[in-house]
């Protein structure tokens, strides 16, 4: 591959019909290398992201994988690296590899098929239903969820206005079809709610008929559900005081902590966090980084630590004054921990009905 091939097809593009047949030799190695694009940009001797704007890669995050029953597998979208990155891109695209290893890549205008990432992609029949995405922040709307349909046949994308009571602006969500083949079931994720609310986890589950293009609520739980943040809204001190306690905990390593801050890190708070005083043990850490699981009166409460807020979801409903004193107890820890005055936001449950 010569300097100009590679420049001619370096950088993203949408579609200019739907679909437009995009294959190529340099996107077809990269499917086949998942090379990403900093690297594969030095490899030829590229540009600058910073001036020619990001390389096209293949190695993304929150893209769907489907596979079909004739062997063929299909990749839709996602992203790659974050916001800040030269070479960050939410992607339009869908990239078909068959049996034998052969690449089809297929791009969309983006008034058909906007950048999508971090969506679920469902077979029904002769099409894949595309819903959800976290996409660009001003593409986003609260009170409805993208579904898009593409036919199998022709590769064509099209949008599927709905009806119904949806989960809104939903992502990073789980989707299958149900077993009598006639609804999408979708559960868990993140959903967002505005410019400057904190987005919070999906808690319910939701049905949709592809035929009808109906959503159905499922359940509502109406389980407590709760955020803390700072009131100045600057991001929090939490992962800066657990590096301090791993490194304290591992101090043979030699390492150096990211501590900036002129104060000591209060690690006595760090370790009464998502309890109650002598009452409950201590929390477990969830499989995801952040996530903690404590055991009260029976129930499990849920705390996850993000970088400008902390969510805590009880599995039921403790009694009021428990409560009180759980989230009473909370915040006053990640004060000491922030040196910074926090705000409890209850997050009520919109679907609830009991």
């Amino acid at each position: 591959m010569d300097g100009a091939e590679f420049l001619a097809w370096r950088s993203p593009r949408p579609g200019i019909s739907n679909p437009t047949r995009q294959e190529n030799p340099l996107w077809k190695w990269l499917v086949r290398t998942r090379w990403d694009a900093f690297n594969a940009n030095n490899l030829f001797s590229g540009p600058s992201p910073y001036d020619a704007g990001p390389m096209w890669t293949f190695h993304r995050f929150g893209s769907s994988e489907t596979k079909l029953l004739d062997g063929r597998v299909i990749h839709i979208g996602g992203e790659h690296e974050d916001h800040y990155d030269p070479d960050f891109h939410i992607y339009n695209d869908v990239t078909v590899i068959d049996t034998t290893g052969e690449i089809f890549i297929y791009g969309y205008p983006q008034e058909d098929f906007p950048p999508t990432d971090f969506h679920s992609a469902t077979r029904v029949g002769d099409s894949i239903f595309i819903i959800g995405r976290l996409g660009h922040p001003e593409s986003r709307e609260r009170e409805m969820t993208p579904v898009y349909r593409l036919s199998l046949d022709s590769m064509r994308i099209e949008v599927i206005p709905t009806r119904g009571h949806c989960p809104g602006w939903i992502y990073r969500h789980a989707a299958e079809l149900s077993p009598d083949g006639h609804t999408i079931l979708v559960r868990g994720g993140e959903r967002w709610f505005g410019k400057g609310w904190a987005t919070r986890r999906n808690i319910d589950s939701w049905a949709f008929d592809p035929l009808s293009a109906e959503w159905h609520r499922l359940t509502s739980h109406g389980w407590q559900h709760w955020v803390m943040r700072r009131i100045d809204r600057k991001p929090n001190r939490l992962w800066e005081t657990r590096q301090v306690r791993w490194h304290r905990e591992h101090a043979h390593l030699g390492l150096k902590n990211s501590w900036s801050h002129k104060d000591a890190p209060d690690l006595a708070a760090l370790d009464s966090l998502y309890r109650l005083a002598g009452e409950s043990d201590p929390p477990v850490p969830g499989a995801d980084t952040g996530s903690y699981t404590a055991r009260i009166d029976g129930l499990t409460v849920q705390f996850r630590e993000e970088g400008f807020w902390v969510e805590a979801i009880v599995q039921g409903h403790l009694s009021n004054s428990r409560l009180a004193d759980l989230q009473r107890s909370t915040m006053a820890l990640l004060q000491r921990i922030d040196g910074a005055p926090y705000e409890l936001e209850n997050l009520l449950d919109e679907g609830r009905t009991d």
